[in-house]
């Protein structure tokens, strides 16, 4: 669940406005949102892709796209460009193109305001009438901090370069192997821990919101806890998660010994095969939050992360070689 996305249902008009502070300029957020390039791989739902088949940028042009859902379903959709302000202001009515049963129509307006160098965005679902507003409410909500939450992702890397961290390896082991390593929870104790630590408890609910919580000991009995919640899951092929250090209960804590360190990180596994037995493992690590202190902490920190990463990354090795 986003801790920076803000949702209001305003109780006079059928709207529902999503907001958040995004650590990039305007200039360049407004450019991820009118480049279907871009907007293929944030604009929906966690899980969801797209691919467009026209983008007529201009008042009284059109944009045709297919939404692809984390299950295989895809989802037509039709937008006709209302108005067009950069960067400031994009309108468009969406509907399904004819396409779908379903001849809803709705307005979307997404405003950009500069903020010192970052930019708030304000995301506005119209719909009709209040009863219609109210009937997608509860996935519209969620789904509206999700994509934002994922453009904030996206755009961090683009802004600055130390918004991001990534480290790769590749294993003598097929795809789906090196997936099920990374995701069962059997496979993970053996291996998913900074060097001369070991798992102490780990109980998982793999699925999209789900979570994966972990305690860690030393030999000495010093214990760390951790928590990822899942976000995207495509077997086989990627994983998408937000890490977190946590407490026995399961609630996010700060680090232990780097008050400063962000609360959340987005994580992704990519499982890159290259051949029938060999597949590549790019791990990213995003800071995507707002705080200026924690993206230096985050930056500091990559050396030490690199580390960190070679020693589990070591271990998996060791593990996926004797079995």
């Amino acid at each position: 669940m986003s801790r920076l996305a803000q949702v209001l249902l305003p109780a006079d008009r059928p709207h529902i406005i999503t907001t958040r502070v995004i650590a990039a300029p305007r200039e360049l957020v407004w450019k991820a949102l009118i480049t279907p390039e871009h907007l293929q791989h944030f604009w929906g739902p966690d899980g969801f892709t797209n691919t467009y088949k026209q983008f007529d940028l201009r008042v009284g042009g059109q944009a045709l796209f297919t939404m692809h859902g984390p299950d295989g379903t895809d989802y037509p959709n039709r937008l006709k460009f209302i108005t067009v302000d950069a960067p400031r202001l994009l309108a468009f009515d969406q509907d399904y193109g004819g396409e779908s049963p379903d001849d809803r129509r709705f307005r979307i307006e997404i405003e950009l305001t500069g903020v010192g160098g970052k930019t708030r965005i304000e995301l506005r679902l119209i719909e009709a009438n209040m009863a219609q507003r109210d009937a997608i409410a509860q996935f519209a909500v969620e789904g509206g901090k999700q994509n934002l939450d994922r453009l904030a992702a996206y755009v961090a890397p683009m802004a600055a370069e130390k918004n991001l961290f990534v480290i790769e390896r590749s294993f003598a082991v097929s795809q789906q192997r090196l997936f099920e390593a990374c995701t069962r929870v059997e496979d993970m104790k053996q291996w998913f821990a900074p060097a001369g630590m070991a798992t102490i408890k780990a109980s998982q609910d793999f699925k999209p919101g789900g979570t994966y919580h972990y305690g860690l000991a030393t030999p000495q009995g010093q214990e760390m806890w951790g928590l990822i919640t899942y976000k995207e899951i495509t077997p086989n092929s990627r994983l998408v998660y937000l890490q977190s250090f946590s407490d026995k209960d399961g609630g996010i804590t700060a680090h232990p010994m780097s008050p400063t360190w962000p609360k959340e990180m987005v994580t992704v596994f990519e499982f890159i095969p290259q051949g029938e037995k060999q597949t590549r493992l790019k791990i990213s690590w995003i800071y995507s939050g707002v705080d200026d202190t924690e993206a230096s902490t985050f930056h500091a920190a990559h050396e030490g992360m690199t580390g960190g990463w070679t020693g589990s990354l070591d271990a998996l090795q060791n593990y996926l070689s004797k079995n």
